[in-house]
């Protein structure tokens, strides 16, 4: 995505169902705020909305989360958290940008319950959001900002992130940083220690993706010939997915 796009759907976002002639409960902001933790740590949907109030340390040298499972709709049980990710690689632990990290802060504020098991993102009944659900109101978002028509998907955040990290240090990087080929242990759901955390892509996407005086000069190239190599393994997860 661009940067215009990226701060289009923002705005659209802080918009929605938000005019005096709204009727009905006004949004709670939950997808607006989504795709921000989205856009600061290039999870997949499922990633993100499986993040615990426990998965979530934050510290004098900035917040780290800790991917250790994901959220799946099952026949019968709707969204259901599953106690571990995608694969082995994708079980790791990452620095969060400033702008994402604000973000989940005031989400973890207004938890009602000291359960470290409950699910950041939740329902009223609080159990895991839908991705499905997430997915209807984030295309909302795009027909306000009259983005509709351009084939805008949630992945696409997963992809600028790795686009932002591969031109700004290396597609390794990009590739740990999103959970494939990681270096980390992955025995069970054993996470190194934070000291082992790579704060470099999290920095990388602060500057470029943060909302006040971002330095787009990664993104305000179209290099997509250079890009497309070094992020073949996303179109492979993508054909996975489908």
């Amino acid at each position: 995505m661009t940067v215009e796009q990226i701060n289009a759907i923002r705005d659209a976002a802080g918009r929605w169902r938000t005019g005096p002639d709204v009727k009905g409960p006004k949004p709670d902001g939950q997808v607006r705020d989504i795709i921000e933790v989205l856009l600061g740590t290039a999870l997949r949907i499922g990633e993100c909305l499986a993040l615990r109030v426990c998965d979530v340390a934050d510290g004098p040298s900035g917040m780290t989360v800790s991917v250790k499972g994901t959220v799946v709709l099952r026949t019968g049980s709707g969204a259901v958290r599953q106690d571990h990710p995608k694969t082995e690689h994708s079980i790791r632990r990452i620095a969060v940008p400033d702008f994402a990290a604000a973000v989940l802060r005031e989400r973890l504020a207004g938890i009602p319950t000291a359960d470290p098991q409950r699910t950041i993102f939740a329902n009223r009944a609080g159990k895991p959001l839908s991705p499905f659900n997430v997915r209807r109101t984030f295309r909302s978002f795009l027909e306000s900002a009259d983005l509709a028509g351009e084939g805008i998907t949630l992945r696409w955040y997963r992809r600028t992130g790795a686009t932002v990290i591969a031109r700004g240090a290396s597609a390794d990087a990009a590739a740990t940083f999103l959970g494939h080929g990681s270096t980390a242990i992955t025995e069970g759901h054993y996470i190194e220690p934070d000291r082992s955390v790579d704060r470099g892509p999290a920095g990388i996407l602060e500057r470029t993706l943060r909302r006040v005086n971002p330095d787009t000069s990664l993104l305000s190239t179209d290099d997509r010939a250079g890009d497309d190599p070094a992020l073949d393994f996303l179109d492979e997860e993508d054909i996975e997915a489908a």
